[in-house]
């Protein structure tokens, strides 16, 4: 059986011989992104598909009309304040230019990230406004 490097993670794997061009190892963080980005481009090459989905969109919000609305009162009672607010509460200055990298949490919901907010480098070429002159 060949092995392969998974798109995702970067892992070898060894493929399935009933996968045809299999890209993906059997991660179950792997198999999301494989659906995720299924749908991604189902949904700008198709336009059937992508009506599909918009029609059933309306039609569970026609079902459900307050749902928003009570899921968003709820959460606002239960939930902590944001990294943001931590942030500026603690004195550490937001303004600038930070790099930002986002993961997933595994121990909490699937689709729940973390972003790691760390400032640029000073000497660093992206931080100089070279390019003001030009706009």
């Amino acid at each position: 059986m060949p092995t392969k490097i998974c798109a995702c993670c970067g892992q070898p794997f060894t493929t399935r011989p009933q996968v045809r061009d299999q890209a993906f190892c059997s991660a179950p963080a792997c198999q999301r992104e494989r659906r995720l980005r299924w749908q991604r481009d189902k949904m700008q090459s198709d336009p059937d598909y992508r009506d599909n989905q918009l029609r059933s969109q309306r039609a569970w919000l026609d079902r459900n009309p307050g749902y928003w609305r009570t899921y968003r009162s709820q959460a606002d009672k239960t939930s902590s304040p944001p990294v943001s607010t931590v942030m500026v509460a603690t004195g550490t200055p937001l303004s600038g230019l930070y790099w930002i990298k986002f993961r997933q949490d595994a121990s909490v919901k699937s689709d729940a990230w973390i972003a790691e907010i760390t400032p640029a480098c000073a000497d660093c070429l992206c931080k100089k406004d070279a390019c003001k002159e030009r706009t």
